[in-house]
């Protein structure tokens, strides 16, 4: 009898212990899973401000479209490209080289470094 009361306590300990240490485990998945899911929270929120960032950025592209194309439509480039070849080649390149380079920055490249005279 002493034998068998032995037995069942060392065995009851040794599942409390395996039960110890599932229950840890489980508690830092339960955590990690938590710290997870904030970041993913966060990560949405900051998704979020974004597309409203770009949503207003997308008006006032549309709003600035439609402002050139209104000055086209009042303007005959053609009639004044002929006439004013010089100036309207010169107004163009720079209107050309103006939008490639907000383009470019609108992409992330990073503008020349400038050598500053000392």
């Amino acid at each position: 009898m002493g034998g068998g009361a032995l037995w069942y306590y060392k065995d009851t300990q040794s599942t409390i212990a395996t039960l110890r240490e599932n229950n840890s485990k489980l508690m830092m998945v339960a955590e990690t899973n938590q710290e997870t899911i904030n970041s993913m929270a966060r990560d949405y929120q900051i998704a979020q401000e974004n597309m409203l960032v770009l949503q207003e950025r997308a008006k006032e592209a549309e709003a600035y479209q439609d402002e050139l194309a209104a000055k086209l439509r009042r303007h005959d480039l053609t009639a004044l490209t002929l006439q004013k070849p010089g100036l309207i080649e010169k107004r163009v390149n720079n209107a050309t080289a103006k939008i490639f380079d907000e383009l470019e920055a609108d992409s992330g490249k990073q503008p020349p470094a400038t050598d500053s005279p000392e």
